[in-house]
């Protein structure tokens, strides 16, 4: 049956498509909410919306939310342990995550671990695929996650309670509160989860040791129309995690690792007829500590303060064409047991245009120049052209130079860092077509990557690991993003779907990187009749190798893991509950996706939804 479903599942397509109405996951052309996030964005490249419901149904982990729902592959070290995403076969410090427009990787690690941040304090979750280096600055090289709130106006006084229960002891609560009229918009997000996570492992008679874990996630978001012209907003986001990591072996040391994160940002937008004007300041905190063995008080730690400043400014030319312009600035203060000292300061500067020639032709073209005086400052293009062939068929062409910066870690690491490092540069191409019909679209992606001067720790001659600009990649692949829906009377029928094929090698060695399968394939089938509703999703992981020697004994198997949710929908005068069941992990497959690290086998859990 395992093997049988996504053959099913394609068969199923042209009658009975994904996920209940209101989680349809479109593309960009075809969405509407969300869109206020897209338009800054490149309209040459691929981009996908995760919305409110389609969250709730998830893991509250971004993680759970994205490795069912996008082609992103993750190496997870068990349940809720760290956790590196892979976007278009680049490495974790090659995916940017932005909170409201601003760049939250790790200054230390230069990644985002996926298991810290709970989806449910957003609103809408928008991935896009490819180059962002102009638009988003370092580390845009795979792809970019924008992790968005959103201020709506004359709605009134809502509340939604979402409450989630289920096996080793796991829990789920998040409260969202939003109030807001014509002049005032306020949301106010809580966000608790935890769990034993002691799972059994399949087919053995050892458990998840030492795998617990909570955290509190907290989000802000509030906005005042001064006047017609100016708008001022609030943002501001607290995470306090707390988790002990999963033992490889029974023996091995008990460890746990305490992070606490802190986001906050002022927001200015002016506009008239022919200038619109966006000044961001914000202030991020990370601060980390790992205790190598739980049994004694000794711990490693790691803080860093950032102070970003963006200025934007479009000038409407006439009404087909738009000049951008614009400057970022960043500061880090960051220390730490094992971190020099040390205050950097990085700036650049953006120019841009648009330009729709015709109903059928538009083209874009950003310039991005980086400056700082702790590295050779790169300089960024991008360029794209969109061709609409037909009133269903377009196409999309888009070429960019991308880039990461060295992290604190690889460059004032104490007695190893490396201040003579380069940047890692990425030259990208794509070229997307979209077919869009009334009640299906499809995305269909090809693209290359060349990227240089990869940074890596390696050993130097005395065995002493040090970080150096090493490998030259090449990556190329292709990519497919379906949506589709259709009704029969009361019946609702929708389905949503992803492919990547990957091929991510060292150039010199011709070897496939890491935890890169070549395959990824997900789905989501879903059915509504009346206040009932069914959900499917599946994920089909390809192999993947585990050593850079591609050796053939040392492969992580494939894996094909599936989800059933059922539920049901109750009106209590003007109120909205759900209430609903999940089987995770269905198949009871036996899995890991980082060597000897297993996954859960199948559990369930529980879950309310109540709006009022």
């Amino acid at each position: 049956m395992k093997k049988l479903t996504p053959i099913i599942l394609l068969a199923l397509y042209g009658v009975v498509p994904a996920q209940t109405r209101d989680s349809i996951q479109k593309l960009d052309e075809v969405i509407l909410y969300g869109d206020r996030f897209l338009k800054p964005l490149s309209k040459t490249q691929t981009k996908k919306v995760l919305t409110d419901s389609v969250i709730l149904r998830n893991a509250s982990s971004l993680t759970g939310l994205l490795n069912f729902n996008s082609t992103i592959v993750f190496r997870e070290n068990g349940l809720g342990m760290v956790s590196s995403p892979s976007f278009r076969g680049t490495t974790a410090q090659q995916t940017a995550v932005l909170w409201n427009g601003i760049n939250i990787n790790s200054q230390t690690t230069g990644q985002t671990d996926f298991n810290t941040i709970n989806a449910r304090g957003f609103d809408v979750v928008v991935l896009r695929a490819g180059g962002g280096g102009v638009v988003d600055g370092t580390n845009a090289i795979g792809g970019s996650i924008y992790l968005e709130n959103e201020l709506v106006y004359n709605l009134g006084f809502n509340n939604d309670l979402f409450v989630r229960y289920g096996s080793f002891n796991t829990y789920d609560v998040n409260y969202k509160a939003d109030y807001s009229n014509d002049k005032q918009s306020f949301s106010l997000i809580v966000s608790r989860n935890g769990s034993d996570n002691d799972y059994p492992y399949i087919n053995t008679d050892r458990n998840n040791l030492n795998g617990q874990f909570n955290n509190t996630n907290i989000s802000f978001s509030g906005g005042i129309r001064i006047n017609s012209k100016n708008e001022l907003n609030l943002y501001a986001n607290v995470y306090d995690g707390k988790r002990n990591f999963s033992l490889p072996t029974p023996n091995a040391l008990r460890t746990k690792y305490y992070d606490f994160n802190t986001r906050s940002m002022l927001e200015w937008k002016y506009n008239s007829n022919k200038f619109k004007h966006l000044t961001k300041f914000a202030v991020l905190t990370e601060n980390y500590r790992f205790y190598p063995n739980i049994q004694n008080d000794f711990y490693t730690e790691g803080y860093v303060e950032s102070l970003v400043v963006k200025y934007d400014i479009n000038y409407q030319f006439n009404k087909d064409m738009l000049l951008t312009s614009g400057f970022n600035y960043l500061r880090n203060d960051g220390k730490g047991t094992d971190i020099e000292e040390e205050v950097r300061h990085l700036s650049s500067l953006v120019l841009g245009m648009r330009h729709q020639v015709s109903e059928k032709v538009f083209y874009e073209i950003g310039l991005r120049q980086e400056l700082n005086k702790d590295y050779e400052s790169p300089f960024l293009y991008s360029a794209g052209v969109k061709l609409a062939l037909s009133d269903f068929y377009s196409i999309k062409i888009n070429t960019s130079k991308n880039f990461r910066i060295p992290t604190y870690n690889d460059l004032y690491w104490q007695g190893l860092g490396n201040r003579d490092l380069k940047p890692e540069i990425s030259y990208q191409g794509e070229l997307t077509q979209v077919l869009k019909l009334k009640r299906m679209s499809l995305s269909v992606t090809g693209y290359y990557n060349s990227v240089e001067d990869l940074l890596m720790w390696v050993p130097d001659a005395a065995g002493v690991w040090r970080p150096e600009n090493t490998d030259n990649v090449e990556i190329y692949g292709a990519e497919a993003l379906l949506s589709a829906e259709k009704e029969i009377g009361d019946h609702q029928f929708n389905l949503s779907a992803t492919y990547a094929y990957t091929v991510s090698k060292n150039r010199d060695t011709g070897k496939q990187l890491i935890y890169v399968p070549y395959h990824k394939f997900t789905a989501s089938l879903g059915y509504s009749f009346k206040k009932l509703s069914a959900y499917y999703q599946y994920l089909n992981n390809g192999e993947a190798f585990t050593t850079s020697d591609n050796a053939p004994e040392q492969i992580l198997n494939n894996f094909m893991v599936a989800n059933l949710g059922l539920e049901y929908n109750f009106r209590i005068h003007k109120n909205k509950l759900t209430l609903g069941i999940q089987a995770l992990n269905l198949w009871d497959e036996e899995y890991e996706s980082v060597l000897n690290r297993p996954m859960p086998g199948r559990n369930y859990n529980a879950y309310m939804n109540f709006n009022f």
